[in-house]
This record gives structure tokens, sequence and C-alpha cells, in this order.
């Protein structure tokens, strides 16, 4: 059975200030995450101080959840790399730790080549013909993301597939007009149906 591995790092930790409130913050949102999804098989872990992993056996919230990491860290970036394969060892349920094959390698592989590239996600491991068109889709959507404010990174996260404008703009506590302007100057609709359709043939990956 393949999995999904996500290796995921913060970018230039380092130059942070004041780290421990951004890695409270951090760790406030992978525990919510963990709790929530269905998903998961090994729990968000943080693995190193500016590094973090998980497993999923389907790929249903990956996006909203890694955008969602970044709006509770905000303005910190972070690189997403989802690999897919099969892990050779037990699933470790408590924590991502301890686990190893080909889903670890490929993540790994992920992450190294975001560090060249500047990109925010990455995804290897992909059999079908269309790996190439997701990886350059990806990349477009880390141009498109790397520029979005936290409310429009909230406004995306919010929406969920659905647009109800007045329950939003409530939750979020900003003007119905100011989550208009974000889903249109964002195409945020043809984002999230992208994203929906890259889900999707990952899905089949990992059956």
């Amino acid at each position: 059975m393949n999995y999904l591995v996500l290796i995921a790092d913060i970018v230039a930790s380092k130059s942070i200030v004041k780290r421990e409130i951004t890695q409270e913050k951090l760790s406030d949102v992978l525990n919510l995450l963990s709790k929530n999804n269905p998903s998961l098989v090994s729990p968000y872990t943080i693995t190193l101080g500016d590094e973090f992993q998980a497993v999923f056996s389907k790929a249903d919230s990956i996006f909203i959840e890694a955008l969602e990491i970044l709006s509770a860290v905000y303005p910190v970036k972070i690189r997403f790399s989802f690999g897919i394969g099969e892990i050779h060892t037990p699933i470790n349920k408590k924590i991502a730790l301890g686990m190893d094959g080909p889903a670890f390698y490929n993540a790994r592989q992920g992450i190294n080549k975001l560090k060249n590239s500047g990109d925010l996600y990455s995804l290897e491991g992909l059999s079908i013909p269309q790996s190439n068109l997701i990886q350059e889709s990806l990349s477009l959507f880390s141009y498109t993301c790397k520029n979005w404010n936290q409310n429009r990174l909230r406004v995306f996260t919010s929406m969920n597939g659905k647009v109800d404008i007045q329950n939003i703009a409530k939750e979020l506590q900003i003007s119905e007009r100011a989550i208009y302007k974000n889903i249109s100057e964002g195409n945020l609709q043809n984002i999230f149906r992208l994203l929906n359709e890259i889900t999707v043939m990952i899905n089949k990956e990992l059956i």
C-alpha cells in the first residue's frame, strides 16, 4: 500500500525574530490539525526545531491544511514536500518518527528540490503521465500564494469549496466586500478547483 508522507520545514528559520513564538504557533496548529483529520495515520510531529512530518492515507485536505499552517505562522513561510510510496517499517500512530521507505525518500527529495527552487510545494512519487504537469501547477501555485496576506490565506481555507460570503465575513471579522475582493483578485475559486483535481490524482495513487 502506498502512503502520502509530508516533510515540511520553515524557510530561513534562523533569521526569524522571536522564534519561540513561531514555534508555539506552529505546535498549536499542528496539534489541532492532528485531532481533526481522519486521513492522518501518523500525526503532525515536529522532528527538529524547524521541521515537521506527517503520514496520510488520503490527500483530501493536505493543501487546505498547508495553508492553515501558513496562516497560523504568518508571515513566516514553510516548504511542504509530499512524497508518495510504500513505508517498509510499521506505522507509528503516535508520532511521525522511526519510519522508513520510498514515501519518506520521495518527500526528502522534494524538500531538497524546494530549497533550490524557492517554491513552497512539491509532490514526488507520482507514477501517472501527468506528474510533470502537476509539479508545474504546484510551482505556479507556490508563486501565487507566496504573495498572499493573512486575510487571503484565511479566506481560502474558510471557503473549503463553498462560497458563503456572509458566514466567512462573520468568522474572519472582515467585511463582505473584502471577502469578494480576495476571492476575485486571488482567483481563489479556480485555484481551489485546481488543487481539488490534483488531490483526486494523488488519491488514485494511494489505493
